[in-house]
């Protein structure tokens, strides 16, 4: 049955799209679903394919809220990240390509996403700590702060964490 390949290639598309998504990988990865976190994502592929075979129309703002709902869900995570639009629009699309009869080209595409940046993803605070000390007399000496500063005010540079927002992208956070 044609459809029924198309669905599947469907299937495959929402779990390569979901396996390359940071912001649940670094979910599962950190346990933020439980110890069932593996499972719950494996699931959420289901649940997406399956919301796509009870529903006609899916349009990738609908599709983007349940996203949410399931990733708040599941995963008490939030996407803060601005991906959710992006993941939504690509499923959708993968859907639309696959209604069509272009699986073809829907496998092409997968193959070609990338994984999730799961090693991009740090903590503020860790072994490169000594590292970043080092870096802050470097910084201190080309502060542009004013220096009537009071001796009680903390700058970022100062609590050993330079430039952390610029390191460290917020791609999930537990609520």
């Amino acid at each position: 049955n044609k459809m029924a390949a198309r669905m599947d290639i469907f299937r495959d598309s929402v779990k390569s799209v979901l396996d390359g998504w940071t912001v649940l990988q670094l979910a599962v990865q950190h346990g933020f679903g439980g110890v069932h976190s593996t499972a719950k994502a494996q699931w959420m592929v289901e649940a997406v394919y399956q919301w796509f075979q009870d529903n006609a129309g899916i349009e990738p703002t609908e599709l983007e809220d349940f996203l949410a709902v399931l990733l708040n869900n599941e995963f008490d995570t939030l996407a803060d990240d601005g991906s959710l639009p992006q993941v939504a629009e690509q499923i959708c699309g993968y859907y639309r390509l696959c209604q069509q009869g272009r699986q073809h080209e829907v496998l092409s595409r997968i193959q070609q996403l990338p994984r999730a940046q799961l090693s991009q993803c740090v903590a503020a605070t860790g072994p490169e700590q000594e590292e970043d000390d080092e870096e802050d007399e470097d910084e201190d000496e080309q502060d542009d702060e004013p220096e009537d500063q009071e001796e009680g005010d903390v700058q970022m540079h100062d609590a050993g964490m330079p430039g952390v927002e610029e390191r460290v992208p917020q791609v999930a956070a537990p609520i």
